[in-house]
This record gives C-alpha cells, sequence and structure tokens, in this order.
C-alpha cells in the first residue's frame, strides 16, 4: 500500500477552491493537499473545492450583502419593539453557558485564602514559583480545565498546596505545558525535570490518597507531551488510579453516605462522600474514554459497576455537561463487551449498530438541558468508532458494510465540523487567552477523536479510487480543515499537533487504491486499529521499519555474572542445605491432613503427608 505511492501530489479531482475560483485567480490547492492554497492560508480563510459551485459577480454579492444587512436590521427593530421576548442568540447562549461553567468550577478551588500566605515561597526541587503565578496558573485551570473533568472541590488552594503537593504540582504542570501563564511563560521547562522525579516517586508509593488519584486523572486527560505516542504512559497511569480507587472502595460510595471511617487497616484518609463520589466518577470517565480511543477493553465495565455509576449521577448533583458526557460513555461500556466478543456475525453487528444509535440519539430528545456542541461531539466520536469497528470486521462488499460506511462518512464530517466550528468560534470580550491557547486547553482525548475521523476519511474515502468523486471531494475538503487545526496548533516542529500533522501529509502522498487492498498490520485493537496501521503506514512511506527490535539478550546475562557468590545451578540444587524458614507449618499440615477424620471422605492419610528438605 505505502511502497507504490511516495510520488502521489494529493486527492483534488477540482484544481481550483471557490475562493480563488471567487477571485478568478491561480489556486494550487491540488498541489499543496492536505494544506489550503497559499492563499486561503495566508488570508486564514476555509480552503474548499465544490465541484458545483458558480462564481457570483461582484454586484450580485453587494446586492445580497445589503439585502441581509437590511434584514436584520429590521429584526433588531422588532426584538427590540418585542421587549427581548424572543429567543437569544446562540452566541449569547453559548457566552452565558461557558460562563456558567466558569463560575461553578471556580467554587471548586477558592483562591481567596491565598492572599493570607504572605510571602510562602512555592518550590519543587531547585524551582521557585511567585505568587502571582501560582495564582493566575490555577484561576485559569478551574476556568478552562476542571469543567472538563469536574472532580475536585470544594477545597482551598491553601489546602491542595499544604496537604497534597502531588495534586498541585500536577495541576501547576499541566497548565504551564498547555497555556503558560504571561508571568512566566518557561515555567513548565524549569518544572519538568523536579516533576518527572517526583511522579516516578508518587506514582509507585502505596497507600495512595484520593488527592493522588485526582491527579493522575489529570494527567491522563492532560499527559505531559512524548516523543512518540507509544511512549505516552496515560493508560498505565489510568490503571494505577483505577486499581487505587477499587482498594479504597470508591465504587462502593454513594452520594447519600455520610463521612466513611478511615480505617488504619487502609492506610488513607477515606475523604468526604462528595469527593469520594466525584473521583469515582472521574475515574469511570477517563478510563472508558482511554479504552476506546486505544482499542481496549473498559477498566470499569462489570454490570453491578456501571449500575453503580447509574445510581450515582440519578442522586448526585453533577454539572450538566460532564452528566451528559458520562451517559454517552454508560450506553459505549454496555455495547462494547457484546460487539467485542461475539462471532464476528454481520448481521448481528448491525442489530447491536443500530441498537447503539438509538440510544445515544434518543438521550438528546431525553437530555435537551445542558446539550452542548462538546457532548454531541462525544457522541459522533463514539459512533465513530463503534462503526469502524463493524467495518474492519465485515466482509468487503457487504450490503450491510455499505450502509455503515456511509454512516461512518457523515459521522466523520459532523466531527470535523464540529471542531473546525469550535476553532473559528469568536472569542468572547472577557476571554483573555487566543484562539491556539483556548484549544490546546482541550483533552488529549478531544484531538485524539478528531485525529480518527480525518484517518477513516483519508482511508476510506479521499485515498480510496473505489470511492465516487463527490465523496472523495468532501472528504478532501474536511481532512484540509482538520490539517489546518492541527498545523496551527503546532509551536514546535516535532510537538504532538505537529507530528498528526506530519502524518496526515504524509498519508496523502500515497495514490488513490482500494481502501481493503493489503491487510491491516493491526487487527485487534477494534476501531482503533486503522489509527494504528496509519501510523505503521507512514512509517513505511518514510522508509522505517514497522517492526520492533528485540533487545540483545546476551549483553544482559553477561552483566549480571559475578554478581552475586552464589551460581545459578546451586540455586535450584535440591540437596544444597538450606534452612527451612517454614517448619512450624509443615508440622501443622502433617498433623492437619494426617488426621483420621479425613477417611470419611476416602482421602488416604498417608498420601498427604507433607514431608520437608524436598524442594519443589
Amino acid at each position: 500500500m505505502a511502497s507504490s505511492a511516495t510520488s502521489w501530489p494529493g486527492v483534488r479531482p477540482v484544481k481550483t477552491c471557490t475562493e480563488c475560483k471567487q477571485s478568478k485567480l491561480r489556486c494550487d490547492s491540488k498541489d499543496r493537499f492536505p494544506n489550503p492554497c497559499s492563499r486561503c492560508q495566508a488570508r486564514n480563510l476555509t480552503c474548499t473545492v465544490d465541484p458545483s459551485f458558480r462564481r457570483t459577480p461582484a454586484r450580485k454579492r453587494l446586492e445580497a450583502m445589503s439585502r441581509e444587512l437590511r434584514e436584520l436590521r429590521d429584526q433588531r427593530i422588532v426584538d427590540t419593539r418585542a421587549g427581548s421576548t424572543t429567543s437569544p442568540d446562540p452566541e449569547t447562549t453559548r457566552s452565558q453557558a461557558s460562563s456558567g461553567i466558569a463560575s461553578q468550577a471556580s467554587v471548586a478551588i477558592l483562591l481567596d485564602d491565598l492572599e493570607f500566605m504572605g510571602l510562602e515561597p512555592f518550590e519543587l526541587g531547585d524551582v521557585v514559583v511567585d505568587k502571582q503565578s501560582v495564582i493566575a496558573t490555577f484561576r485559569l485551570f478551574s476556568s478552562h480545565f476542571h469543567p472538563h473533568l469536574p472532580i475536585l472541590g470544594p477545597v482551598s488552594l491553601k489546602t491542595i498546596h499544604h496537604s497534597h503537593p502531588f495534586l498541585f504540582w500536577t495541576i501547576m504542570v499541566i497548565v504551564a505545558q498547555r497555556s503558560p501563564v504571561p508571568s512566566d511563560e518557561n515555567l513548565f521547562s524549569r518544572l519538568h525535570e523536579p516533576y518527572i522525579q517526583m511522579l516516578r516517586v508518587e506514582a509507585l508509593r502505596a497507600p495512595m490518597p484520593l488527592s493522588k488519584i485526582q491527579a493522575l486523572l489529570f494527567l491522563c486527560m492532560w499527559p505531559l507531551p512524548v516523543s512518540h505516542q507509544r511512549d505516552d504512559p496515560s493508560w498505565l497511569y489510568c490503571g494505577i488510579a483505577v486499581n487505587a480507587a477499587f482498594y479504597m472502595s470508591l465504587h462502593r460510595s454513594s452520594p447519600k453516605a455520610g463521612t466513611t471511617p478511615s480505617l488504619y487497616s487502609i492506610g488513607v484518609i477515606s475523604g468526604s462522600a462528595h469527593e469520594r463520589t466525584n473521583t469515582w466518577l472521574g475515574c469511570f470517565y477517563v478510563s472508558t474514554s482511554l479504552s476506546m480511543h486505544h482499542g481496549l477493553p473498559p477498566m470499569i465495565n462489570t454490570p453491578s459497576d456501571l449500575a453503580t455509576i447509574r445510581t450515582i449521577i440519578s442522586e448526585h448533583s453533577v454539572p450538566r455537561e460532564f452528566l451528559l458526557q458520562i451517559r454517552v460513555l454508560l450506553i459505549l461500556a454496555g455495547f462494547t463487551n457484546v460487539l467485542a466478543h461475539n462471532s464476528n456475525d454481520s448481521v448481528v453487528d448491525s442489530s447491536i449498530t443500530q441498537l447503539l444509535d438509538g440510544e445515544l440519539d434518543t438521550l438528546k430528545i431525553t437530555s435537551p438541558e445542558g446539550w452542548t456542541n462538546m457532548v454531541d461531539y462525544g457522541i459522533m466520536v463514539v459512533k465513530m468508532h463503534v462503526y469502524t469497528l463493524v467495518i474492519t470486521r465485515a466482509r468487503p462488499g457487504a450490503g450491510s458494510r455499505e450502509i455503515v460506511l456511509k454512516l461512518g462518512l457523515a459521522t466523520a464530517l459532523r466531527i470535523i465540523h464540529l471542531a473546525n466550528m469550535r476553532f473559528h468560534e469568536r472569542r468572547d470580550k472577557t476571554e483573555s487567552l487566543t484562539v491556539i491557547q483556548r484549544e490546546r486547553t482541550l483533552p488529549k482525548d478531544y484531538f485524539r477523536g478528531l485525529a480518527f475521523a480525518t484517518i477513516f476519511l483519508l482511508k476510506y474515502f479521499s485515498l480510496n479510487n473505489s470511492a465516487n468523486a463527490e465523496e472523495q471531494q468532501l472528504a478532501a475538503n474536511h481532512v484540509i480543515m482538520a490539517h489546518t487545526i492541527f498545523k496551527t496548533l503546532t509551536l514546535q516542529p516535532r510537538d504532538e499537533y505537529g507530528r498528526v500533522a506530519n502524518l496526515f501529509e504524509t498519508l496523502c502522498k500515497q495514490a488513490p487504491i482500494p481502501a481493503d487492498t493489503g491487510k491491516s498490520n493491526v487487527t485487534d485493537r477494534m476501531g482503533a486499529s486503522i489509527v494504528l496501521d496509519a501510523i505503521d503506514t507512514a512509517r513505511e512511506i518514510r522508509g522505517h521499519p514497522i517492526e520492533m527490535q528485540e533487545p540483545d539478550i546476551s549483553s544482559t546475562t553477561e552483566g549480571l555474572t559475578g554478581q552475586h557468590s552464589m551460581s545459578q545451578t546451586d540455586v535450584f540444587d535440591a540437596t544444597s542445605e538450606l534452612v527451612e524458614p517454614w517448619p512450624s507449618d509443615l508440622a501443622f499440615a502433617n498433623m492437619f491432613w494426617g488426621d483420621p477424620s479425613w477417611d470419611i471422605f476416602t482421602v488416604p492419610s498417608e498420601a498427604a503427608q507433607f514431608h520437608s528438605g524436598q524442594g519443589l
């Protein structure tokens, strides 16, 4: 697939984009795909190729703009006379919703008490952070980060700093890496090394208190940068957090319960019922989202655990957007087990997909309040993964597969459209962040979903010569949108956003071929298989091997030789004179199994004797 197409310039059946066609200018969109054409890129315009587009003369455009302006002016006069009884416009609604979320998040972390802390330094290793940078960082975290995972609070910043240092510095590092405060733009580079040392110690120190679980969940949502995606430890950190939550019995938490006793045998402070409930919901949300994007079974998927989460969200006060996202993942978790373990029956897959679609679509009807584009985006990503799983398992040419392909096309286009609409959204007047800073505060899973939808379009439509020209062009237009988002968010040549954009560019060097040509390298990661396969394909195009090299074991063995006085044969020699450390246990076993009462079970007492002195 990759070897025969290293010189393909791109997939643009039509040469000129609509903007250049309207202006009667030469367009290089075909040669620059998946980048926008030079003119659109320079003017920050959306580069779209539409074969049916017909340019509008300047006079007609002016008349249309004047007519639209008059209609808007008349409508505004009518609204004013009606006493503002009409519904608010979407922008106003969005601003109010955003301010509501921000105010709700600000209650989670109380910043006022920090003013009374005097000149107390904030130190991590040899790094000292000034007080104003700390306040600005936590204010930014409360308004832009915490609403995506509202598991804290109410708690004071002073308490976090004094009692939960790992959580404190995790928040500082996450914000410093994504959206550094203007007063200390190099904060992340200064904190990175001492924080990594702290993380290596704290992540493996048992028992793990509630605040450390929360810190690891934040670290899974906004992981530290890595040079390769395979090096991202989010899945491992998530496993530690979820198992620590099970150890603390967070899955048995109830929002109506009183204070849980802090038992000495468990070894950690249990926390309030509110904190335990929020943290357990966070564990479910983060682990299920990560499992979907990695193509792995959910960590929390037993019927009893899912029923507990349903009970919690029905009895516990949860921010509306977060509540709806949890309900979406609950539906996914319920269907994942069935899809992952059936016998690849296309009829069963189609039926399950139809049921999943029905439940997700019903959610919007039954829960209209608090519905946002982010919730809609999350539903589309879930659908996209399920559709892709069914497509990769179905027989090529099957009618049911073609239906799911069309559904996948519409869903992928919707994902990129929502992301592009958010990316070009007008900034609020009170917004202090730039567009790039604002978008970089989004969780990593948001961009995983966007990259997943783009790779789906490239594989099954834009680079698939079996797709019709209209579908190819529609997919190519949306690939440009996604590529522009990642390219714009790139701050360094090899950061994660830049590597995704480079992946799209490399894949677009292939000549169109049928999507089912060749065998995929990864087939056991459910829908995420096409992402992993795309990474391998890009490596092949660049001329890199895709097989991991086995380490040289002989050098390791030689390094261990001579480090101990006992040879390897002595360790397993049954005749070696070793002191038996458990004589009392063997005496008890002989007495227990040698009891005559075992005769009623026809167990011969002589055969059950334990004899010391011989190894296993």
